[in-house]
């Protein structure tokens, strides 16, 4: 009787503790929010008085997602948009990068890649490169040839590990993230760069040390940010990334804004629109 009890006192004690241990497990605080929308309002109509000779623009449409990593909160403009799935496009070169070091195809950041003589419309693409100056340019030629000696299974596999997007590799081995299959949304990048700082994916904590580093964007006395841009031109709709986050002395938020992108105009508004949206909230100065 005695141990009957027993079984019945620790079958009642793992009921009442269960829906508890679950809750923290999906516990993900998300809240939409309006006040950012006049941020991109002003950007639109800071366009529209450069070119007052032109048709009216249209207004500039887009999400930001922020995560405060301390309060573990999240919030965006549009959540809707948030969840939806685009290309990568260049955002790409942060897990490509961090599968070529892996499985050794890039031995260390200060390896070599010499230009293959072809000239290109991107100046910056036309001479020798190491991962860091790669990244920083966007290099596509080098992450091509990354991805052709990586090959079809082991950058599936990776991606598997690593839950990305929608996995799916499918299309050119080498353009994929271009103009194939694969998709991730605002909310997925967060979550993948959330890994990625705490050195929490399925590679060496050498290569996600080596991957953060090429990421370096900015560094100042009040914020550091590290980051990668991305611009889907290939398939409709064409669509403009900035993804990364911004390390302060007490806390990390990272952050992940997509935006329509007809023209390669508005390359420049990813990173004003986002840092805009980082000064509001008194994240950065």
């Amino acid at each position: 009787m005695r141990l009957l009890a027993i079984s019945a006192l620790l079958v009642a004690s793992a009921i009442f503790v269960a829906p508890a241990f679950a809750s923290t497990e999906v516990k993900k605080e998300w809240q939409e929010t309006r006040a950012w929308d006049a941020i991109f309002a002003q950007e639109h109509t800071q366009s529209q008085q450069a070119r007052p000779q032109q048709a009216r623009p249209k207004p500039v449409q887009g999400v930001v997602v922020l995560w405060n990593e301390n309060k573990q909160q999240g919030f965006s403009n549009n959540l809707k948009r948030a969840n939806q799935r685009y290309l990568p496009a260049s955002t790409f070169k942060i897990p490509n990068s961090l599968i070529a070091l892996d499985l050794g195809v890039v031995k260390n950041e200060h390896q070599v890649f010499k230009w293959d003589g072809k000239n290109r419309d991107i100046a910056a693409w036309n001479r020798d490169h190491d991962l860091i100056t790669a990244m920083k340019y966007s290099v596509v030629p080098v992450y091509q040839d990354f991805a052709r000696q990586i090959g079809e299974a082991r950058m599936g596999k990776m991606l598997d590990a690593f839950d990305y997007g929608n996995e799916d590799i499918s299309g050119n081995l080498d353009s994929f993230w271009l103009d194939g299959n694969i998709r991730i949304s605002a909310t997925e990048q967060i979550d993948f760069l959330r890994k990625l700082y705490h050195n929490k994916l399925h590679v060496s904590e050498r290569s996600q040390r080596i991957v953060k580093q090429a990421m370096l964007t900015e560094a100042n006395g009040d914020y550091i940010i590290r980051a990668k841009t991305g611009y889907s031109v290939r398939i409709e709709p064409k669509i403009g990334w900035w993804v990364g986050w911004v390390e302060l002395d007490d806390n990390v938020w990272f952050f992940a804004m997509n935006m329509d992108m007809p023209s390669a105009e508005g390359l420049s508004l990813r990173q004003a629109i986002t840092k805009a949206v980082l000064r509001q909230e008194k994240i950065i100065p």
